[in-house]
């Protein structure tokens, strides 16, 4: 695999990583949010999931829900560690902290 971080990686692939890396979270899941007004429109609603590059780095924002019983923070510290590995070891891009 090349270096160059100039690669084009679409959101859609962002989010497929993102989707992955919480399956192996035990007790979160993503929620759909509340509908926009252009995403009724344009016909695609994310689920619980957005991801954004900017150069090196991928903003991602998670919608989720937390089986009862579960301890909240360390339940949201497994899930920010598994995507953020998750994209930085798919794609060599950071997940800023």
């Amino acid at each position: 695999m090349s270096d160059d971080r100039d690669l084009a990686i679409s959101a859609d692939v962002l989010y497929g990583i993102v989707q992955l890396a919480l399956e192996d979270v035990d007790g979160v899941r993503p929620i759909q949010p509340p509908a926009r007004v252009g995403e009724f429109l344009g016909g695609r609603r994310r689920r619980g999931i957005t991801a954004e590059r900017e150069g090196d780095e991928v903003w991602v924002d998670l919608t989720l829900a937390v089986t009862y019983g579960k301890v909240i923070p360390k339940v949201a510290v497994a899930a920010q560690r598994a995507v953020r590995e998750a994209v930085t070891s798919m794609t060599g891009l950071q997940v800023p902290s």
